[in-house]
């Protein structure tokens, strides 16, 4: 996906999400081998990758990587779709004039669907002993108890080491400290409640909560 995050390319989304994805993930897999033999990290033994695209390519993941560990990170969706194609008209500045944030709202509205429904779709081919959902509130209730799971999960020691880094980490990195950016779904064209509609099968599926109106999707 990443030359959709460099303009809006209909044509190529369509072939996109025709071809399969394991040509794809194969090479990357190469190219993280390649990278890894030429710069080794003593004691490293995973890569640790993140990309909105994993959600609906699982089966593609699998087949190239079948001892993967996932997390699927969950988030109110109008709160992500909003957030995202914010993000997505600021980055569009560097390769698209002039901006049509409306434009850049209903494209990215249905990428997310897309995105979205291949999770609803695919989530139970991932398997449950190397898998875990994690919900946004969640995360912000317990960190470190989440971030704990997740070693567990991947057989990695969380030692008395971990959970000192994780707090200065988030120490140094509170939310806000930058300031927010009040994202506005009208502001692209978009309907909370249309969005909400459409996100819903996903949202109950996983049990999603709903975050309050605009502004709440803040990095």
């Amino acid at each position: 996906m990443y030359f959709e995050v460099q303009a809006l390319v209909p044509g190529y989304r369509a072939w996109y999400t025709a071809a399969g994805q394991e040509p794809a993930y194969a090479y990357l897999k190469t190219v993280l081998q390649v990278l890894t033999w030429l710069r080794p990290v003593p004691g490293a033994s995973l890569w640790v990758l993140k990309s909105p695209q994993h959600l609906e390519q699982f089966t593609a993941l699998l087949s190239v990587s079948p001892d993967a560990v996932v997390v699927v990170t969950h988030r109110d969706p109008v709160a992500v779709t909003a957030s995202m194609a914010t993000m997505m008209c600021y980055a569009l500045r560097m390769t698209t004039a002039p901006i049509d944030p409306r434009r850049v709202g209903g494209y990215w509205a249905s990428r997310i669907e897309d995105f979205l429904g291949g999770c609803l779709r695919d989530r139970d081919v991932l398997p449950a002993d190397r898998a875990l959902d994690v919900l946004f509130h969640d995360f912000m209730a317990d960190e470190l108890g989440t971030l704990r799971r997740i070693y567990e999960l991947a057989g990695q020691p969380f030692t008395e080491q971990a959970p000192a880094a994780a707090q200065a980490y988030l120490a140094g990195h509170r939310r806000g400290r930058h300031g927010s950016v009040d994202y506005r779904l009208a502001d692209l064209g978009l309907s909370a409640a249309r969005r909400r509609q459409a996100l819903a099968r996903y949202a109950d599926r996983f049990g999603i909560r709903e975050e309050p109106g605009p502004g709440s999707a803040r990095r």
